[in-house]
């Protein structure tokens, strides 16, 4: 057994879990300002993500089931990325207030580590 399991350490690249939810904002908008004012800006700052050399890893949209406001777990769809650096975690975030999405979502930040005993 890896040593480390007991003993936390930060890794590099830093293991980012981004937990991603709409807000009111988005439930107030129309399906014409969602899919031509909204959705473009949220796809350019995810490919800017790209740009502080973020490397997707995963992502779960747990929409399946749902309709609406969920506030039972406080996100409704999450991005696992490798980041190289805390400052690159603040920018990725950074990205969301500089475009105004913060109106629509809210996205929030959370830094571990890989599991090691599933994850060398």
């Amino acid at each position: 057994m890896n040593k480390d399991v007991l003993n936390p350490k930060i890794t590099e690249p830093l293991r980012v879990i981004f937990l991603f939810e709409s807000t009111r904002g988005w439930y107030e908008t129309t399906s014409r300002e969602k899919h031509d004012e909204i959705l473009p800006i949220l796809q350019e700052a995810f490919h800017e993500w790209k740009e502080q050399e973020a490397q997707l890893i995963a992502t779960i949209d747990a929409d399946l089931f749902s309709a609406g406001e969920l506030p039972r777990l406080g996100w409704h769809a999450c991005f696992l990325y490798n980041v190289k650096d805390v400052n690159a975690v603040n920018s990725m975030v950074h990205i969301f207030r500089e475009k105004e999405l913060d109106r629509y979502f809210k996205i929030e930040a959370v830094i571990g580590r890989k599991f090691l005993l599933l994850e060398q």
